[in-house]
């Protein structure tokens, strides 16, 4: 799905809920009420859905509720007639107000203060903020290295949903009504947020990622020296970046496509779902191509990728048989392969990958596998001591050599800790040597270090 930029003010606002209308017959006289669905809301006016083809200037009075037990009434003019399924005879209703009580009129300006999403991340201090989460009868809830704090009031389970469905254009709507989950972008300000909606026991609700605008290198981030190097010194083969969900994949991911297209000339095609960072132009091609928006599915644009001849091809995530079994073929076709992987250990990475497969074809898997794989890193994130204030990255990285390509080969995931260890000087590590350093410099507490041993 598209993002959506900063709304302004006075837009009107989707609005997906039935409403009642009564059409005005004179004098004090309405019909009686008929329920519908509305499609937008404003200060101005709200559109609805309906099969009566209606008279422009023609006058109804319509009652729509702001809260989950607070309705407001107002008398409108249609303004706007529009054929919406010719088939069924449905029309899109325009209609401007014409009448409102004054209570009305501020109950009606609060309801759309309140469902501008917009609106209320003024309110926010996004500063090393990591997620913000909207639920149903909470206020806005922050993260923020590590620690949950409320923003603002409480916010019932009406305002939510309109809030969150107005983000969704009408493809977005529908296909978040059939799965129950959908992921976009939402560009605030100079911010991009990935954006995470789904269910929650009938209530709509959301977790919002803050991505920053600039995406830093390696080593701003904090990765070691290897990771670099990782990416320049090998112009082929397959690098996993894996870790537990919200343990910075993607930033790392972001930073080392962008490192490596500084300094090297080629085509990168990156696969994402959704596009968070967006990459800079530099010394390569980089096309970015978003699910949903620019292909189908991860499958199928690895599948055109190979017939692009990339240097380089970027997968934002590893879910299923397919999706590995062409990132394989990709890496054996001579190009780079970058992609990530949800798994907390190196070893959990190898079963993961072999696991995809039937018992019968892992052995023929490791082998491949055993051939185009440079190296793999895990890392997870830790928030920097009382006083500092972001995450900080500590990393567990495996590099190959023959050695390491035989292990994988024998699927011997026993002798990692002691190939890691003789690799060190190669710039090999484990989680918990990086989790030391980290305290050793005074960067995270000593109590990390204690549940990594």
């Amino acid at each position: 799905m598209q993002a959506r930029s900063n709304q302004r003010q006075d837009e009107r606002l989707k609005y997906k809920n039935l409403i009642q209308y009564e059409e005005y017959l004179g004098g004090d006289l309405y019909g009686a009420p008929v329920a519908t669905e509305a499609f937008d809301i404003g200060a101005r006016g709200i559109g609805f859905y309906d099969n009566k083809e209606f008279k422009l200037n023609s006058q109804l009075r319509i009652s729509c509720y702001v809260s989950d037990n607070e309705k407001v009434s107002f008398v409108v003019t249609v303004v706007r007639l529009q054929i919406y399924k010719a088939g069924a005879l449905q029309y899109l209703v325009g209609t401007q107000i014409k009448d409102i009580s004054d209570d009305n009129k501020v109950k009606l300006n609060a309801f759309l203060q309140k469902i501008n999403i917009c609106n209320l991340l003024d309110k926010v201090n996004l500063d090393n903020v990591m997620d913000i989460h909207f639920m149903a009868g909470y206020p806005i809830v922050v993260k923020r290295s590590g620690e949950l704090s409320s923003v603002g009031d409480p916010l019932d389970e009406y305002t939510i949903r309109n809030l969150l469905l107005n983000l969704l254009d009408e493809n977005g709507y529908a296909k978040f009504m059939k799965d129950k989950d959908i992921n976009f972008i939402l560009t605030y300000k100079e911010k991009r947020l990935r954006i995470n909606m789904h269910f929650q026991q009938g209530k709509v609700e959301a977790v919002c990622r803050i991505i920053n605008s600039k995406i830093s290198s390696p080593s701003q981030l904090g990765l070691p020296p290897v990771v670099e190097r990782l990416v320049k010194n090998h112009p082929k083969g397959l690098i996993f970046i894996a870790g537990r969900t919200g343990s910075g994949k993607t930033t790392t991911l972001a930073a080392m496509v962008s490192y490596l297209s500084k300094i090297v000339s080629g085509v990168i095609i990156s696969i994402e779902d959704p596009i968070e960072y967006i990459q800079e132009k530099s010394k390569c091609i980089i096309k970015q191509r978003e699910l949903g928006r620019d292909t189908v599915s991860y499958a199928s644009a690895i599948r055109n990728a190979l017939r692009q001849n990339p240097d380089v091809l970027i997968i934002g995530e590893i879910l299923d048989v397919e999706t590995l079994e062409l990132v394989l073929t990709a890496a054996e076709s001579g190009m780079l392969v970058l992609t990530t992987i949800h798994s907390g250990s190196i070893a959990q990475v190898l079963d993961r990958v072999t696991s995809f497969f039937p018992a019968e074809t892992q052995k023929h898997i490791l082998t491949r596998l055993s051939i185009v794989l440079n190296g793999i890193v895990v890392q997870e994130l830790f928030p920097r001591k009382v006083g500092g204030s972001g995450l900080v990255p500590a990393v567990e990285v495996l590099l190959m050599s023959e050695t390491g390509r035989k292990m994988i080969r024998d699927g011997d995931w026993k002798q990692i800790p002691d190939y890691i260890l003789r690799g060190k000087s190669l710039g090999m590590q484990f989680m918990k040597d990086s989790i030391e350093e980290l305290v050793n410099k005074g960067i995270i507490d000593m109590g990390y270090l204690k549940e990594a041993a």
